[in-house]
């Protein structure tokens, strides 16, 4: 099965009543439209119910005003993205996005319904028993990859105004490694897509076995996983992975990193995490490689996300130890 986690904007600032500015995957993320409270330090609670899938018992949230005049709201996501996800939090109104957008419902209660480009929240009377408005969450998608959307907000009663929380995150999809082959090719899927990596390889875990990047070096971290070990030698052999389709981009998860990893000149190199020993410069990634007999026994562990000018279908790298070994063995995942 495809491992899939998820990442939230970490919310920073809150400017001037009318703009909220966080960071997503290292990206700058903006929302702009009438704002209300902003908690930046994972103090809302309200995600954290059965209503959401994933549930964040304590997240950063912004609160969106909704009034009658119905004003609009923009998110830049500050790159292009194949999708983004919402969640709404004691949202009693009426949600429309253009008419170009596809708005799929991952979660919610009874009264979260999604229709076409439009979400609807039941408003609840905030003097009985149940006092919050509904709850849920929703994928966007464009027919091609986007940066930005907008949408309009009114209250679904008559009221003067409706406080709606909103999270914004993405869907991080890994490989499900299926098959090696001659320990110089592994096969598997992601999005119905065939990815292959090809190079000398060692295991590979295909049965969500390897727990090495459940730690904080990767957010989203994959308590399991599967993986793929690239074998790397003093010879500095080279590797390539086909994508199996044109992407924008792709995200390298590397585990027990001891190597230097070096891609062709043309490609963009972004840490997305890692330990203190994890380091990018340029299109070059290096893991600090440790001694194997003390008490710290792993080597370097961090992600990257590789971009280049143009969609792109495969990329190739050079992989060396850096440390005078015979043989370092690097743990592999790949995601979106």
């Amino acid at each position: 099965m495809t491992t899939e986690q998820h990442a939230f904007v970490d919310w920073t600032s809150r400017e001037s009543g009318q703009k909220a500015t966080g960071t997503l995957d290292g990206r700058t993320v903006t929302v702009t439209g009438p704002l209300g409270q902003v908690n930046l330090n994972e103090e809302y609670t309200g995600f954290g119910t059965q209503s959401f899938s994933p549930s964040l018992p304590a997240s950063d949230a912004i609160e969106l005003e909704s009034r009658p005049a119905n004003p609009g709201f923009t998110v830049d996501l500050g790159a292009e993205v194949q999708e983004v996800v919402f969640y709404l939090g004691s949202f009693g109104s009426v949600l429309t996005f253009p008419a170009d957008t596809t708005v799929i419902q991952l979660s919610g209660d009874d009264g979260f319904a999604v229709e076409g480009s439009v979400v609807t929240g039941e408003a609840k009377n905030h003097t009985d028993t149940t006092p919050d408005d509904s709850n849920g969450s929703i994928r966007l998608r464009k027919s091609a990859p986007f940066r930005s959307i907008t949408f309009n907000l009114k209250p679904n009663a008559a009221i003067e105004r409706d406080g709606v929380m909103l999270q914004i995150g993405r869907i991080g999809k890994f490989v499900d490694w299926t098959s090696r082959e001659s320990g110089q090719k592994a096969t598997g899927t992601l999005d119905g897509r065939t990815v292959t990596v090809t190079g000398p390889l060692g295991q590979v875990n295909l049965n969500e076995e390897y727990t090495g990047f459940g730690t904080q070096s990767f957010n989203p971290s994959l308590p399991a996983s599967d993986a793929i070990e690239l074998e790397s030698r003093p010879a500095n052999p080279g590797f390539t992975v086909d994508l199996g389709a044109e992407v924008q981009e792709v995200v390298f998860y590397l585990g027990s990193f001891g190597s230097v990893l070096t891609f062709p000149a043309d490609t963009t190199v972004i840490q997305l995490s890692g330990d203190d020993g994890f380091k990018v410069k340029g299109n070059v990634v290096t893991g600090e490689a440790k001694n194997h007999t003390d008490t710290t026994p792993d080597d370097s562990n961090g992600s990257i996300r590789l971009r280049k000018s143009a969609p792109f279908r495969s990329i190739t790298f050079n992989l060396m130890p850096n440390a005078a070994i015979e043989r370092d063995g690097v743990m592999l995942q790949i995601g979106s």
